[in-house]
């Protein structure tokens, strides 16, 4: 099943998530320069599918976190310094011949965004997006855009636009995220993941029930034994939305190899089992 895989930023990891589980996809992050050899070795060896979350090495003048991006910032040296590295991503991108590199955006604007109108705000967006695709089409590579944090552009008709605009530029839809997303701003997440379904380039599979597990757990795992009367998000509504008749469509588990015991005696693996079953009855 080469459309599901696991994200991977430690290369001790690499033969649990990936191989232990039978997957023949990995998104890969945040490694150490010195693993970038054992990567490539281990893909070819494996013949893995493979994407990169920018970035697949932080550079040492970037801030923590490594993921964070400034690409909707009214300072311009902010969305250089993110820019220039996607630039150093999508050349590695380029050289390891990943299928496509996911990057956040849009992400939330820093104060100095206070006072601005939405034409300056967007007019900002829409130039960090003509930017992200020039480098999709010089390194010959599609760029995801992950929705991320509270901004006035993640909106289904904001999206559409810009990869209307952008054709290398698809959507990933985080599905953690999303859920956090229309708690804060109040819409509806199905709805949402029906609008966006024919922009999705990629997804990314994990789990919360609202902002207190988000503190408390970061990534959780899906699992089959999540309620969405409990708040949990409907993994496999979401899937039907997003991925029926599209057998080819990533979808990435990003969470931790492990389930929190404060939330039940489960094994992780029993979600990954049911998420290549879902993805059976939508192909």
């Amino acid at each position: 099943m080469s459309e599901l895989g696991f994200h991977c930023n430690r290369m001790e990891r690499f033969r649990e998530v990936i191989l232990g589980n039978e997957l023949k996809r990995g998104e890969f992050y945040h490694l150490p320069p010195e693993e970038l050899p054992w990567l490539k070795r281990e893909i070819g060896a494996h013949n893995i599918a493979m994407s990169i979350h920018c970035p697949l090495v932080k550079p040492e003048w970037y801030p923590e976190p490594p993921t964070w991006a400034f690409l909707c910032d009214v300072g311009r040296e902010n969305r250089e310094l993110n820019l220039r590295m996607i630039r150093l991503t999508m050349e590695m991108a380029r050289d390891f011949g990943a299928e496509y590199v996911v990057v956040h955006f849009p992400s939330p604007p820093f104060i100095e965004a206070r006072g601005k109108s939405y034409a300056e705000l967007k007019e900002i967006a829409l130039d960090s997006a003509y930017r992200l695709a020039l480098l999709g089409e010089e390194y010959e590579t599609p760029i995801h855009v992950e929705g991320f944090g509270p901004s006035p552009f993640l909106t289904a008709e904001f999206i559409a636009e810009v990869v209307t605009l952008f054709p290398v530029l698809r959507y990933c839809f985080d599905t953690g995220h999303m859920n956090l997303s229309a708690q804060r701003d109040g819409f509806d997440l199905y709805r949402f993941a029906e609008q966006v379904a024919p922009h999705v380039g990629s997804v990314h599979l994990w789990n919360n029930r609202g902002m207190d597990d988000y503190i408390s757990f970061h990534h959780i795992p899906v699992h089959p034994s999540q309620n969405s009367a409990q708040g949990w998000v409907d993994i496999a509504r979401i899937l039907e939305a997003i991925a029926k008749g599209r057998p080819s469509l990533p979808m990435v588990l990003e969470s931790p190899p492990r389930y929190p015991w404060a939330l039940g005696n489960h094994d992780y693996r029993e979600g990954v089992r049911w998420i290549k079953k879902l993805l059976e009855t939508l192909s």
